[in-house]
């Protein structure tokens, strides 16, 4: 026989209410089942765990051991109890989020500060890593969740588009081209390229339209993240191509220049992948639901 929740429960409120017919008043039984319950317990145990002294029942030393253990019991499964309910209720709970380097920097702060307002309960986690790298974490189950900067193909993943973002070639601010509005990709060969390191979302996007034109750059390049490709160009090594939405400071402050492409905007869209059979709490769905809402405002206020 294995001890059961309901015997221990019995056996806690006999030794609280010192003896069976209160106990079983309290728990709707009849005083049989009450002395059932606790007379198969002692035979689990092989001990007696009650002594009747007078008109009390009073728990023997084992009792008693197995009173401090059952109110321990009572006490951490209360506090899961109040712990799941406040996850319903958004006033517990943790989110763990993985992003892109320009998602993480550029997209996510906004967002995350408004969800941190309404919510101020729920711990936000942000880890901020190479698209790739987000996408296997979330599949690892180490991430709720994950915002990229490129789909990440498998099956175990789905992925909604949140963004859309426009990519620019920039240039240094004394670059020959500096005056022309657009340039043709193929001139983009000769030129030292600066990309970011493989597994970034940009590069995958910047490889794929350069491929599918044809085009093989001649000098790349390999920096570490957004950033340091900024502060290249910035520093005259070479030209880049980056979104939009990263670059605004450094153009109003004058230290880059950007022109567009003869064949049309590179365009990007960034996702949110989560695992297809993790559960998702309801936190979770809020920060979902948040971010559909606030990029659609913005992109309807833009």
């Amino acid at each position: 026989m294995n001890v059961n929740l309901n015997q221990l429960w019995v056996f806690y409120a006999v030794a609280k209410s010192q003896g069976f017919t209160r106990a079983a008043e309290e728990l709707f039984l009849t005083q049989p089942g009450v002395s059932k319950h606790i007379k198969q317990l002692e035979e689990y145990y092989g001990t007696p765990l009650f002594d009747r002294i007078g008109k009390k029942v009073l728990p023997t030393r084992a009792g008693e051991l197995l009173l401090e253990a059952t109110t321990e019991m009572f006490r951490l499964l209360g506090d899961a109890k109040r712990k799941i309910d406040g996850l319903e209720k958004l006033t517990a709970g943790r989110i763990a989020i993985g992003a892109s380097f320009t998602a993480g920097t550029y997209l996510l702060p906004e967002i995350l500060g408004h969800f941190h307002h309404l919510y101020p309960w729920v711990e936000l986690q942000l880890e901020i890593s190479l698209s790739d790298r987000v996408a296997e974490k979330v599949i690892s189950n180490d991430l709720d969740i994950g915002f990229i900067g490129a789909p990440y193909e498998d099956e175990r993943l789905i992925n909604l588009e949140f963004y859309h973002d426009t990519l620019v070639v920039i240039l240094p601010e004394e670059h020959p081209w500096r005056e022309r509005r657009a340039i043709r990709m193929a001139e983009l060969t000769d030129q030292p390229f600066i990309l970011s390191v493989k597994g970034s979302g940009t590069r995958e996007v910047i490889e794929k339209h350069l491929t599918n034109a044809g085009i093989k750059l001649q000098k790349t390049i390999e920096f570490g993240n957004t950033e340091t490709v900024k502060k290249a160009v910035v520093a005259g090594i070479g030209i880049s191509i980056l979104s939009e939405s990263v670059i605004r400071d450094e153009m109003a402050r004058g230290q880059i220049c950007s022109v567009t492409l003869d064949e049309g905007g590179i365009t990007r869209t960034f996702f949110m992948v989560s695992h297809k059979d993790k559960y998702r709490t309801k936190a979770v769905g809020e920060l979902i639901e948040m971010v559909n809402t606030l990029v659609k405002n913005k992109v309807s206020n833009s």
